[in-house]
């Protein structure tokens, strides 16, 4: 893997923990009532989008297991369409497919 690469696959891994860190113990009710979480969940996974989007087709490939179109889709919606953005979907993805992610880039950087 070149250092681009693995450079991308940190960021991604610091934004994840900074979403699983800020979603911990909040409800869905709650998650739909605070912008503050909503905006620090959205800029986050936004990132993560941002920089998957930005890792090379052969790293992309090489880790197949990772949902890629999902985390670009998801990211352009974000910041192309923010105010059609479904934050049912968003507290979904933050706290259920989030904590898959931050195993599998785990596993990629070696983050202990």
């Amino acid at each position: 893997m070149n250092d681009r690469d693995f450079a991308y696959f940190e960021s991604m891994y610091m934004f994840a923990k900074r979403v699983e860190r800020r979603i911990e113990g909040v409800s869905l009710e709650l998650f739909l009532e605070d912008e503050d979480i909503q905006d620090l969940v959205l800029f986050a996974i936004g990132h993560i989008g941002e920089k998957a989007n930005s890792i090379s087709l052969e790293e992309r490939e090489r880790h197949h297991n990772i949902f890629w179109n999902e985390l670009i889709g998801i990211r352009n919606r974000i910041f192309h369409s923010y105010e059609d953005v479904n934050m049912q979907i968003v507290y979904e993805a933050a706290t259920e497919h989030i904590p898959k992610l931050i195993l599998q880039l785990k596993s990629i950087i070696g983050a202990g």
